[in-house]
């Protein structure tokens, strides 16, 4: 037995390190942080949060959360409430929405949006708060990709018809529990980026590296102490992911997820680029393969084709994991420290890859065709009356808009042609219409707010570490979501923006770090 442990110092002293440097936290704060988890974890199940019934009842879960974190907080003696420019900002829109409220031209409408932006920002509130160091950053992440990845889930068995979800899929598309497939899109491209984090930082992570607890790791085998399951499992949940966002077909969120993720590549440490790179191509080829035959097989109801389609991409995906395991071991560690290689090699799939696009639209010119043809573009077209008749309404009530809900209720008065819409298909459109210029800068001094932390929390953090690592996969999601959602109406469903403004609270934390545990960490 003493020579077990003799075998397994590193494994016993990381635990025991981690062990000692946790603060033990009261039950106050247990249940601020887990009950905000619970406020992220299950809103996307119920219809993506879009409806007010649910907002209402997410409002009261906000409320007890918020009531237990200042409770936590008054037997902390810290009685701080906001200290951030992104935290004025996030208070001020639910401010401007109470405000324009008064001159709203539907006051029930109104309310709604007043509830929405209330719960907006009780949950960034209460995430800076219990955001006390990089692990807990890690949890709420996981809460928001495990979340994403039951979605897609929830998505492949309504496809297949193992469950019923009202307009879960339609047309060929996947709209699982969201019933939008755009917002669907968006909500997985934000776990997407997250996933390749995790894979990337935490995938190579050992069962005794995860564990905290001194009794456990003395007490379990060493071999199973020394087991790394984790890289299999977020390649088999990223594949998840990205075979349902495959299967949105959401031209918007797929072209600016791949723009984003480009951007990402740039900013990761060099020894990363090509191991996410590599994960990335592998993984979404076989999940982009699987979705395509699977909603071909489901449209044709040969529900058992479409799983066996995904059941092998999956065991395709597991198997590439355990060569990239085993060959890790042996020769790609020390090839992937050779900054010289991993630049020739980054560059030649590159290089493949426009080659490949460029003869598949030459050997297919009929695709070229149909992007381009009028029917392909006419959901743009339309989008772009809607932005043009939203641009008069905010013209004639410029400062403080129509009130929530406005655009819904007179937007028949100012529309260039006949069409339905109750979104502006534009989010910050929406916000301009309902709060006028002033809930617009408010907007806009979120994002500009949010991302100066972003900048902050980067650079603060040592080149290769995990929390700059993490703090650049956070800014990747944000953008890909805040970038779609100028195009559509993503952020009207409440369970995405909750996602999204937690991600800022997030990186406020890594970014701002004064006064804090988390300031040092991560290295």
């Amino acid at each position: 037995m003493a020579k077990a442990t003799a075998k397994t110092p590193r494994v016993n002293r990381t635990g025991e390190l981690a062990a000692m440097t946790a603060t033990v936290r009261p039950w106050t704060y247990q249940v601020a942080f887990w009950g905000l988890a619970a406020l992220l974890f299950f809103p996307p199940f119920f219809r993506g949060l879009f409806f007010p019934p649910e907002q209402e009842l997410a409002l009261m879960g906000a409320a007890a959360v918020f009531w237990f974190t200042w409770l936590w907080k008054h037997g902390q003696r810290d009685y701080s409430f906001l200290s951030h420019p992104l935290d004025y900002f996030t208070l001020a829109l639910p401010l401007v929405y109470v405000i324009a409220a008064f001159n709203a031209v539907n006051y029930g409408l109104a309310v709604d949006e007043i509830v929405k932006n209330i719960l907006y920002f009780l949950a960034y509130w209460v995430a800076v708060q219990v955001v006390r160091r990089e692990e807990d950053a890690g949890r709420l992440l996981h809460v928001i990709y495990l979340a994403a990845a039951g979605v897609a889930m929830a998505g492949l068995f309504t496809a297949t018809g193992l469950v019923y979800i009202k307009d879960g899929f339609l047309n060929g598309r996947i709209y699982s529990t969201f019933q939008y497939p755009n917002a669907l899109a968006s909500y997985l491209a934000l776990a997407g980026f997250l996933g390749l984090f995790f894979w990337a930082h935490y995938g190579s992570r050992t069962v005794g590296e995860s564990i905290t607890d001194r009794v456990l790791l003395k007490t379990l085998p060493r071999r199973l102490l020394e087991y790394r399951p984790y890289g299999y499992f977020y390649a088999a949940a990223n594949f998840i992911i990205l075979a349902v966002l495959f299967g949105t077909k959401s031209r918007g969120g797929l072209l600016i997820t791949g723009a984003v993720f480009v951007l990402y590549l740039i900013g990761l440490h060099w020894q990363k680029r090509l191991p996410v790179l590599l994960h990335a191509l592998y993984v979404g080829g076989l999940g982009y393969i699987a979705s395509h035959k699977l909603i071909a097989a489901a449209m044709a109801k040969q529900m058992g084709t479409a799983w066996l389609w995904i059941l092998g991409g999956l065991a395709l995906v597991l198997a590439g994991q355990w060569v990239y395991a085993f060959a890790g071991k042996r020769s790609l560690s020390p090839w992937f420290e050779d900054k010289k290689r991993v630049n020739a090699a980054l560059a030649s799939i590159v290089i493949a890859c426009l080659i490949a696009g460029t003869a598949v639209l030459a050997a297919h010119p009929e695709v070229m065709e149909k992007v381009t043809s009028f029917t392909y573009l006419r959901n743009a077209f339309s989008r772009a009356y809607f932005v043009k008749d939203a641009m008069i309404m905010i013209k004639d009530r410029p400062l403080l808009g129509w009130g929530g809900g406005g655009w819904e209720e007179a937007y028949r008065a100012y529309q260039g042609y006949l069409y339905n819409s109750n979104e502006v298909h534009s989010h910050y459109f929406q916000v301009a219409v309902e709060t006028g210029m002033v809930g617009l800068l408010v907007m806009l001094g979120i994002w500009a707010s949010f991302l100066w932390a972003a900048h902050r929390a980067y650079w603060s953090a040592p080149a290769g570490s995990t929390r700059r690592a993490m703090a650049w996969a956070i800014t990747a999601g944000a953008m890909a979501v805040g970038l779609h959602a100028a195009v559509d109406f993503d952020l009207s469903l409440s369970a995405l923006t909750l996602a999204l403004w937690t991600l800022f609270a997030c990186v406020r934390v890594l970014g701002y770090n004064r006064n804090r545990e988390i300031s040092g960490e991560g290295e």
